[in-house]
């Protein structure tokens, strides 16, 4: 229950203390509903949508509106006196901020990879966020951390499970799976080169060996710095910093770096960032983005064909990292884009960035200052008036993640 500030108690009827929840002889608030002494008993709650709902408090006493799907403005109608009432919803996310790094803020969440790897050069995740991966050139070797929360790196923990690919590569750059996670892929500039392993036991580390499959990419870049990509497998990216470009090349069978070959695409991101050493798309591949550590900034392009690098051109969007990390190595999204993730060798730390917020809910002027909640909280409402309407209360919030 959060505090509420600014209270104000209709005369006569209650008188709230602390954060609400204590209502002397009159009313206590029980999470169901119930009312006024007097009052009937609470209907069943009222499914309530759109972005403009009207809550008919002289039928009902319990609203409920699932994921707001836009900016969301609330009114009260037929208000009786001496009324209480609810409203319970779901903050949801503004989707169309989703990939878009110009909306991205710092979420206060952060891990620290320092006992594992002290100069991390790549980052990646399996689909749900349940397990991050982290490889850097101080120990060459993949670590394995378990998110008990997913794509939350505040609640991450080694997994005591790791892979060391020095037999291939002593400075990895670049970390990469294939969808399923029974294909991992290392890129360093020790050998420019993409090595391919198999895992027997998919997003699992411990259970990985070499495939005998690599492919070099030392006649366009010879300073690798990131890989990526696309959805199918079908098409692999590289970018380095001998040549601040984008590399794109074609794989004849689904995820073997064994049938790659130059498809003689490429795009420069020298515009923007002269040392590029981190690449990531989103889903469709309509947006890719570099990270580098000449600016300390992920840089935004938009693709007008989809895994196309060569249709590439700046979005003029941007955001920098350099509050949290001044030496960026490696980036990664959550599935959604609704979640950012970096890490460098400055701290040693994966930081995590929020790339969309919660629609906007917007009540009737009332007494009492709700909280803002973050995407996802389930949050209810208790209002109550002895007037029928013209003064409103808000006396008990309930925020539940």
């Amino acid at each position: 229950m959060a505090n509420l500030s600014d209270k104000v108690a209709p005369s006569g009827v209650l008188t709230p203390t602390g954060d609400g929840s204590n209502l002397s002889g009159i009313l206590t608030p029980t999470g169901d509903g119930s009312g006024l002494t007097g009052l009937p008993k609470p209907h069943g709650p009222v499914a309530v949508s759109g972005a403009t709902p009207s809550l008919d408090v002289g039928t009902y006493n319990f609203f409920q509106q699932d994921a707001l799907t836009a900016d969301t403005t609330v009114s009260f109608a037929n208000v009786p006196t001496d009324a209480k009432w609810q409203y319970s919803y779901v903050a949801a996310v503004d989707s169309a901020a989703a990939f878009d790094v110009s909306t991205a803020s710092y979420a206060s969440k952060s891990f620290s990879v320092n006992a594992q790897e002290t100069i991390p050069q790549a980052l990646a995740f399996n689909p749900d966020g349940t397990s991050m991966f982290v490889v850097g050139y101080y120990s060459d070797t993949v670590f394995q951390y378990t998110l008990s929360s997913g794509f939350d790196v505040s609640t991450a923990s080694y997994a005591s499970k790791s892979f060391s690919v020095a037999s291939q590569e002593i400075v990895p750059t670049a970390l990469a799976f294939n969808t399923g996670g029974t294909s991992m892929f290392i890129l360093g500039n020790a050998n420019d080169t993409v090595f391919q392993y198999t895992l027997s036991t998919a997003f699992d580390v411990s259970t990985a060996s070499y495939a005998s499959k690599s492919f070099s990419v030392n006649a366009q870049e010879t300073i690798p710095q990131a890989l990526a990509f696309n959805t199918g497998g079908t098409s692999m990216f590289i970018v380095g910093s001998s040549s601040d470009t984008v590399f794109q090349y074609t794989l004849s069978t689904a995820f073997d770096v064994s049938t790659a070959s130059y498809a003689s695409k490429s795009f420069s991101v020298a515009s923007q960032d002269t040392s590029p050493t981190a690449l990531a798309f989103n889903t469709g591949g309509t947006s890719m983005f570099i990270l580098g550590n000449a600016n300390d900034t992920v840089f935004q392009y938009t693709l007008s064909t989809a895994f196309d690098v060569s249709t590439a051109s700046y979005a003029s969007k941007s955001f920098s990292v350099n509050a949290q990390e001044t030496i960026p190595q490696a980036l990664a999204f959550n599935t959604g884009g609704t979640s950012m993730f970096i890490v460098g060798s400055s701290s040693d730390t994966v930081f995590q960035y929020t790339l969309a917020s919660a629609y906007a809910l917007t009540l009737p002027t009332i007494g009492g200052t709700p909280s803002n909640p973050t995407i996802g909280d389930r949050v209810t409402y208790t209002f109550v008036t002895d007037d029928g309407g013209t003064t409103i209360d808000l006396i008990a919030e309930e925020i539940i993640q």
